[in-house]
């Protein structure tokens, strides 16, 4: 998963697929299934969708994505041909086949819209994905991230994604005491309205985390940061906020990202535990 902008272009055939007219033919067999049974997201898995063969043909790009690279890119789903929630339905079956679907927050949301919401990122209690800023390398709460591109902006919203392991290496060759603080330090992060009843409104955590494959990474600075909001967090030291910044910029290194301009019907799985991903700030069409 340590790898560079280069090196992740050069081995394209291991992470991006390219669906055939006999995919799509058996995801819209799904469908109608689907649609038969009178079925809808999120009420139904991935024994309701049986796609057999193409699962099958995707199952080496699968164990890429959990055990090496860590992205897939896939493309030729024909998104126009469908209405909104075909689409999502399609979307989800096809995700079933790669895990348990798992809540984006406490309202419980299993597949969410990244549409301009009129909210600020300055807001404690907005999610990045509800506003236009630019969001900054980040991982998200769950062992994959999948985006299914419906609709492109008319402005912006370029998708930047980067190998947190390449950062971790980098890091250890130039600032060896940035590495060891964020192994060792168990930083407190916002939970932004998040917590369940009860809890403290932030929690603890590694940058990165020791595990038996090597390391794991969860980056929320941002959050690091607007948790300092709260009187029973302690406060940043100088240090603590010099080693977050060299670890932002070495997350910006442009020879490490990779970025991408979704086309309607792209759909990008990307490993969390490996992988930090970002969004240039965009502007939405004024009929959403």
């Amino acid at each position: 998963a340590a790898w560079t902008a280069a090196s992740l272009c050069a081995r394209s055939a291991a992470w991006t697929f390219r669906l055939s007219d006999e995919d799509v033919d058996e995801l819209e067999r799904a469908l109608r299934q689907v649609e038969t049974r009178g079925l809808c997201v999120p009420r139904f898995g991935s024994d309701a969708f049986p796609i057999p063969r193409l699962e099958a043909r995707l199952a080496p790009f699968r164990e890429e994505l959990n055990l090496g690279l860590g992205v897939l890119s896939i493309t030729g789903l024909p998104v126009t041909r469908y209405t909104r929630d075909q689409a999502s339905a399609i979307f989800w079956g096809l995700g079933s086949h790669f895990g348990r679907p798992w809540a984006q927050n406490m309202r419980g949301h299993l597949l969410g819209d990244v549409i301009d919401e009129g909210k600020s990122v300055d807001d404690p209690t907005a999610r990045g994905y509800q506003t236009t800023a630019a969001l900054e390398m980040h991982t998200d709460g769950a062992d994959l991230v999948a985006l299914l591109c419906l609709k492109q902006a008319p402005e912006g919203g370029e998708f930047r994604f980067v190998s947190a392991m390449s950062v971790f290496n980098r890091l250890a060759d130039t600032h060896p005491d940035v590495v060891q603080h964020l192994l060792d330090t168990q930083w407190c992060i916002d939970w932004r309205g998040e917590e369940a009843p009860g809890e403290l409104p932030w929690h603890r955590g590694c940058v990165y985390e020791r595990i038996p494959e090597g390391v794991a990474c969860l980056a929320l600075i941002g959050y690091i940061s607007s948790a300092q909001r709260h009187p029973d967090v302690p406060r940043l030291s100088a240090f603590d906020r010099a080693a977050l910044e060299v670890f932002q910029a070495a997350s910006e290194d442009p020879g490490l990202v990779c970025r991408v301009h979704q086309q309607p019907g792209d759909i990008l799985f990307l490993n969390n535990h490996f992988h930090m991903h970002g969004r240039s700030t965009f502007r939405d069409a004024e009929d959403p």
